[in-house]
């Protein structure tokens, strides 16, 4: 135990007298812990946002489109679209989703009092509105009886009243889309950015039969039909009734495949989970290289002091001491610079963290697993590129050391 003491002495005696060539050693594991804490921190905010933004839709969603396969560069229709005859059926006949709404998307030219912009108009039912938890702040959404009627209304969104009418309230006013008049029955609440950055308040929404009947002729097809299942606990109740029911009205035989998707909320944030699982495993992995390269560091570093230490060494062989106190001594030397670096490493992650919050408004938490894994793998660099240099050391001659020039 006093000689394993004095071990630690020489070794952390040897760190302080060459104090700046240490801290440019460990400078490589600083950098390369800091940068897995951010990565891997950075992934799972990125994970947190997406599954915050996806239960904030509602926890009962169901997308209901038709199958695509992705052929040749582009995506080929695998069946029928889903139309009115689907939404129909789905209304008369379902018990599970008392809520429905088709959805109709298209990229259109709005011009208002203050300039115009290209934005994109959703076509949808009354029930749109709930099942994907917009709110109103100003004015009214547009009724059962708009859609009906295929009145030119329209609820737009926080950008485009910002855009095309500046300060003025825009409710009650009229706004050109595709050269037709629509007029404007109420603002949507403000949302931000979404996950992948677009702005979720640059839309329009109008009734679902005003876009099809004023805008785009008399055409049926549906870009999908959005549903609210009764309850949470109910939604495979709906996905399953929704499913024979499709069936059903696009005559698909028994042991035939479906040619519509069903995508629940559930199905949604476990595949958005499991997309950011992997990206943040990417990220992680390409950080981990630069601890490799501060390990690599290490052990270049302490192949030059075994080098300019060798009268040293041979003295302390000559004196007594085993072998395995010199590789002891050098394998403390190369721990210890591995630690010291993950510990500064720790710190700088979870401060550049914070930095990225205060700057970008990204909250980005600082994973006790990230911290866990960075720290783990400094220490395991210390041994691994440690342990040669050490050997290196342990296995010199006495004879020959002592007359190293």
């Amino acid at each position: 135990m006093k000689q394993l003491l004095k071990t630690f002495k020489v070794a952390f005696r040897s760190i302080y007298k060459n104090k700046t060539r240490s801290l440019l050693t460990a400078l490589g594991i600083i950098i390369g812990v800091a940068a897995v804490i951010m990565t891997i921190s950075a992934g799972q905010g990125a994970t947190q946002e997406v599954q915050s933004q996806i239960s904030g839709l509602g926890t009962n969603l169901l997308m209901i489109s038709t199958k695509t396969e992705h052929r040749g560069g582009i995506d080929v229709r695998m069946g029928r679209p889903i139309d009115e005859k689907d939404l129909l059926m789905l209304q008369k006949n379902s018990v599970w989703m008392p809520r429905l709404s088709p959805l109709v998307a298209n990229g259109v030219r709005a011009i208002g009092p203050q300039g115009n912009k290209s934005t994109t108009i959703y076509g949808v039912s009354s029930d749109y509105f709930d099942i994907l938890n917009r709110e109103i702040v100003s004015g009214d959404g547009f009724t059962e009886e708009d859609v009906k009627a295929a009145r030119k209304v329209c609820v737009i969104g926080e950008t485009i009243k910002k855009e095309l009418f500046s300060s003025a309230d825009p409710v009650g006013r009229q706004i050109r889309i595709d050269k037709v008049p629509f007029t404007i029955v109420g603002i949507l609440k403000e949302e931000g950015k979404g996950t992948m950055g677009q702005d979720q308040d640059d839309m329009l929404i109008a009734p679902y039969t005003t876009i099809q009947n004023r805008l785009y002729g008399r055409r049926r097809g549906y870009n999908m039909i959005m549903a609210s299942a009764l309850s949470e606990d109910h939604i495979q109740d709906a996905e399953i009734e929704a499913t024979e029911l499709l069936r059903e009205t696009h005559r698909i035989l028994e042991g035939e495949e479906d040619d519509f998707e069903i995508m629940t909320q559930v199905e949604l944030q476990e595949i958005t989970g499991n997309v950011t699982g992997i990206l943040t495993l990417i990220l992680g992995a390409i950080a981990s290289i630069s601890l490799i390269v501060g390990g690599i560091g290490i052990m270049n570093i302490m192949l030059v002091s075994v080098t300019e230490r060798t009268r040293e060494i041979g003295t302390r062989l000559a004196i007594g001491a085993r072998e395995s106190d010199i590789l002891t001594q050098f394998l403390i030397e190369a721990i210890a610079l591995s630690l010291a670096g993950g510990v500064l490493g720790i710190v700088l992650g979870v401060l550049g963290n914070q930095i990225i919050y205060k700057t970008t408004n990204f909250y980005i938490p600082t994973a006790m697993d990230s911290i866990l894994i960075g720290f783990g793998f400094s220490v395991l660099v210390g041994i691994v590129f440690g342990y040669f240099p050490a050997r290196k050391a342990a296995r010199l001659n006495p004879i020959d050391a002592l007359r190293y020039e």
